[in-house]
């Protein structure tokens, strides 16, 4: 972003001192610790510190100007004073979006949106000039910052918008406003927020309704609650499914590894085939792989380059990353956790073991309302079902996913490990110095910790070998 301050007040209908209309402004920042030479500071409240207390900090050190809730004598900066910050930081971004050529790709659903970003995102990257979000700042804060923080020169944005209340699509879709909007999946997350499955589909879907004239949206079919509230809006929609028998305009299947760390995948895309192999093991993977095939055909990209540019891995910190640890495949997915995601790790995690013995180190599933015992029990099912030698929890759900493990006939060994050094003793009881481990929860159960006692263990195994 390259604009006066002028341009801003003007944007947000606030006065500014005529002296300072014409100082440039680069991008907004809402962390005095980032703030630079040409910032606009955002000062926001918080539980823990009022950003407002920091403006002086922001100003030391180059910020030109200070976007408040309240007057700011002495800054030393000019204030733009504004009823709500949060509100005015969204209008400003949906003013830049506005004024910008870029075309916007929005991806939202209920498991791997970041890592399907990312993925876009360096599809994209080969051909054009695109943007996207930092990590994954996909809310009401991050979304505008993402934004602002552009050129305005890119051909794409690739932008993720995370929601956990059903108002909250309509404050994101407003301001990123995509022509073309991807919903890849959906499934019981945010359930204290968002009610039931159903109601998780309507806030998916209602992205749609922000699609700008002549775009277009994305939506899995495999998914019946999502297609059903996806048809509510006059949006021309390309259909993407990972299941033969649900016809779609994009059909993405897993056909099995390929190697290690590896999937091969058949697709049919708007007419067209491909079969490749990726650097994405398991069939959770083919959703991804799918919309991301979907986006770049609807921007103009052929197959080839579309495998071409996939053939190389998306590193997303916590998310399904693999590496070798002396005799055991470490798969970190420690970022977050639900229902859908859980799953499909477990299942991802299985596929690579193959014969070999798997470990799970997982943590709640939090967010889920009044069902989350349920959900617990019915995940302890699930990996009765599956070839697992040991569980290992962290959190207060442990007797629900013991119950649900033996109500599905669960062999394998249980424990329940409250803290890194539980962890360690139930492992040396327990554990496995050989095969696949994968370490997932949802974020508060700080799984990292896990991870890092599993680290310790088979750095130390390497050392005395």
């Amino acid at each position: 972003m390259r604009v006066s301050l002028g341009e801003i007040a003007a944007a947000l209908g606030v006065d500014v001192p005529r002296e300072a209309m014409g100082l440039a402004v680069r991008r907004a920042v809402a962390d005095s610790r980032q703030a630079g030479t040409g910032d606009l500071f955002v000062c926001l409240p918080g539980e823990r510190a009022d950003g407002h207390d920091f403006a002086p900090k922001a100003v030391e050190q180059g910020a030109v100007a200070v976007l408040a809730a309240r007057p700011l004598p002495g800054l030393g900066a000019p204030v733009l004073v504004v009823p709500d910050v949060l509100r005015a930081l969204g209008r400003l971004a949906r003013w830049w979006r506005l004024r910008c050529k870029a075309r916007v790709v929005a991806v939202t659903g209920s498991a791997g949106k970041t890592t399907l970003k990312e993925m876009i995102a360096q599809v994209l990257g080969a051909r054009f000039v695109v943007a996207k979000n930092h990590k994954n700042f996909n809310n009401q804060l991050g979304l505008p910052l993402t934004i602002l923080g552009t050129s305005g020169a890119e051909d794409h944005w690739v932008l993720e918008l995370g929601i956990s209340k059903p108002h909250d699509m309509e404050e994101l879709g407003s301001v990123a406003l995509p022509d073309i909007a991807v919903v890849h999946n959906i499934g019981p997350a945010h359930l204290e927020g968002l009610g039931d499955l159903a109601g998780v589909a309507r806030a998916k879907a209602s992205l749609l309704g922000f699609v700008r004239e002549g775009g277009t949206a994305v939506v899995n079919r495999c998914y019946p609650e999502l297609w059903e509230a996806a048809k509510a809006y006059d949006v021309k929609t390309v259909s993407l499914s990972t299941d033969p028998a649900v016809p779609a305009d994009v059909l993405c299947r897993y056909a099995g590894a390929a190697g290690t760390g590896t999937g091969r995948f058949e697709l049919s895309v708007r007419g067209r085939e491909i079969a490749c192999e990726l650097p994405y093991p398991g069939a959770h993977f083919a959703e991804n792989v799918g919309a991301a095939f979907a986006v770049a055909s609807l921007c103009g990209m052929d197959l080839a380059a579309t495998a071409d540019a996939l053939a190389h891995p998306v590193h997303v910190e916590g998310r399904f990353c693999c590496r070798e640890a002396g005799c055991v495949t470490l798969i970190d997915d420690t970022y977050n956790a639900n229902p859908l995601s859980m799953r499909s790790a477990v299942d991802c995690a299985a596929q690579m073991a193959a014969g070999q013995p798997l470990a799970l180190v997982l943590g709640d599933m939090l967010e889920l309302g009044g069902g989350a015992e349920e959900e617990h029990r019915a995940l302890g099912r699930f990996i009765a079902e599956r070839p697992v030698m040991a569980l290992f929890w962290r959190g207060t759900m442990a007797e629900a996913v013991r119950a649900g493990l033996a109500e599905g006939g669960f062999a394998g060994a249980f424990a329940a490990a409250g803290d890194a050094e539980g962890l360690a003793a139930a492992w040396a009881e327990k554990g496995t110095d050989k095969g696949v481990i994968l370490v997932k929860g949802s974020r508060s159960c700080r799984m990292e910790e896990f991870l890092k006692v599993l680290d310790d263990i088979f750095c130390t195994q390497g050392e005395e070998k």
